[in-house]
Order: structure tokens, then sequence, then C-alpha cells
């Protein structure tokens, strides 16, 4: 399970650090502030500390899943702001809110279902990585340890480019 440990980090990681680069830039980050207008439920007032918390948590995630005591943490906060992100989008897509995704920095059209799939495939992978990570066995082969974090850094790019897989496949 140790392999399966290394993918799910990887995948996850790649995934936040893209998020993360890709709000940090100030422009980015106000309109990324700026795409949580439509969500009701959050004042005005507290949109600019909730988009700083959104981030914060992204970059955390990433540092915990690679201080090896701190792993099942980073697991865990990653399943939680993924699951908190799926709650609010689907609460939100039902209520007919019309929200933008932001969530690697550019505007990547309208949120749909799709959206709601992908974060909860996400938190299917944090989760899967978390039972891997507390069961798994450490020896590993640096072979095995290098295509294992290929592999996930790999699907984590391809869940960045969602919405672009999406379109291909004809899909939303």
């Amino acid at each position: 399970m140790h392999y399966l440990d290394l993918a799910c980090r990887a995948l996850l990681t790649t995934v936040f650090v893209v998020a993360v680069a890709g709000k940090v830039r100030p422009a980015a980050f106000a309109a990324f502030t700026g795409s949580l207008r439509p969500i009701r439920w959050i004042p005005r007032h507290a949109r600019r500390p909730l988009a700083a918390a959104t981030v914060l948590a992204e970059a955390t995630s990433v540092v915990l899943l690679w201080i090896p005591p701190a792993v099942p943490a980073g697991y865990l906060l990653s399943a939680l702001t993924l699951a908190a992100f799926t709650a609010t989008l689907a609460v939100n897509l039902r209520q007919g809110a019309t929200l933008r995704c932001r969530c690697f920095g550019y505007d990547a059209g309208p949120v749909r279902g799709s959206h709601i799939a992908r974060n909860l495939v996400l938190v299917a992978v944090a989760a899967l990585g978390l039972v891997a990570a507390v069961t798994a066995d450490p020896a590993a082969t640096v072979a095995a340890v290098a295509i294992a974090l290929a592999a996930g850094a790999v699907a984590g790019l391809l869940v960045t480019r969602w919405d672009d897989l999406a379109y291909v496949l004809g899909g939303s």
C-alpha cells in the first residue's frame, strides 16, 4: 500500500500546488475572491478572509502530506477541504446560483456537475490515501517509488485540466 499512498500524495500535491500557484498572484486572488460573490451565505466582508483561508488550507495540505508523522493529518485536511468545496458547490447549484470555477486561478467557466464529480473523486483519493498511509509497509524500491510519484503527478495534472477533458470527451 506504500505505493498507493505515494501516488495519492503526489496527485493531491499536484492539484493543490497548481491551485495555490494559480491564486496567489494579486489579480488572480482578487478574481478568486470575486468568484465567491454569488455564494449567498458568505457575507461581503468575509470573502477575502475565506479566500485566504482556502489558499492556506490547500498549501497546508501539501506541507502536511510530506511530513511523515503528519501524513494522516494532511489527508484529513485535504478531504475536509475538498468536501467543503463540494458541498458549497452542490448547495449553490441546487439553489440556482451561477458560480464561476476559479479553482486553479483561471476562469474555467461556469460550475457544473462535473466539478462536483471531480471534487468527489479527489475526496475519494484523500480517503484512499489515508487508508494506504496508515496501513503501509514502508519497504519500497526506488523505481517503484518513482513510478508511483509520476503516476500520481500525471493524474493530478489531468485533474487540473478537468474542464478541458470534459469538453474533449463531450460531457459537462
